[in-house]
């Protein structure tokens, strides 16, 4: 079951040198920064210019505005965190349920272990999110938020939100659900709830126990056992 793939296509000035590039990288890694420490409206081409340690001019060269700027910081991350941490996690994930024989699927019991399996492979997905990735969660919520006011954005955070969707439905394809966009979409958002509340509640609150048992109660709903 190989995971959703799509073109990553950069807005601002194009480069033919590999010196130019990592500058423009580190002008996008340093826009990054200041996303989790500031939020977006802290990406200004001086705040900028002056986090990645190059002249003004660096940033207004490679990226004409600050609507460029940002479209390609948000690109970088989610680029980034495919690869450094989505795809890799669903790679796992699919090597998990391939454990399961497809043929005892239709068993009560097989399937009561490949939805716990799905639930501990969530848990640990949320929990990987807001502890180790905890910064690149911060930047996605950052950016879905600048998407509703900026129109290219806006069109970005739609397709980096089917490309998260299309593992989950790929998942519930597995498992033979049968309205796998909706089903995927409801798991999605109680993913994110999850995700969100793990930010905000003291780490004693927030347990793998409880995350667990939310992700069951949903995907049960989803596949109607």
């Amino acid at each position: 079951m190989p995971t959703q793939k799509s073109p990553i296509a950069f807005q601002g000035r194009k480069t033919s040198r590999s010196s130019s590039e990592q500058r423009r990288l580190a002008i996008l890694q340093a826009a990054l920064r200041i996303v989790v420490r500031d939020g977006v409206r802290g990406v200004r081409h001086r705040a900028v210019a002056t986090e990645a340690d190059v002249p003004l001019s660096a940033t207004t060269y490679y990226f004409k505005d600050i609507h460029d700027l940002l479209a390609d910081a948000f690109t970088l991350y989610a680029k980034e965190t495919m690869e450094t941490f989505v795809d890799p996690f669903w790679s796992r994930a699919n090597e998990r349920l391939s454990a399961f024989p497809a043929e005892r699927w239709q068993s009560p019991e097989v399937m009561q272990e490949i939805l716990d399996a799905i639930a501990d492979l969530g848990t640990d997905y949320i929990f990987t999110r807001v502890t180790v990735h905890r910064d690149q969660l911060v930047m996605e919520y950052a950016f879905w938020y600048a998407a509703l006011t900026d129109g290219r954005m806006h069109q970005m955070a739609l397709q980096h939100g089917r490309r998260l969707l299309g593992n989950f439905m790929q998942v519930l394809e597995q498992v033979g659900a049968n309205e796998t966009e909706l089903g995927a979409k409801s798991i999605l958002g109680t993913v994110r709830r999850l995700e969100y509340e793990g930010m905000l509640t003291p780490p004693d609150m927030f347990t793998r126990e409880t995350v667990k048992k939310a992700l069951l109660h949903q995907i049960r709903a989803v596949l109607a056992v």
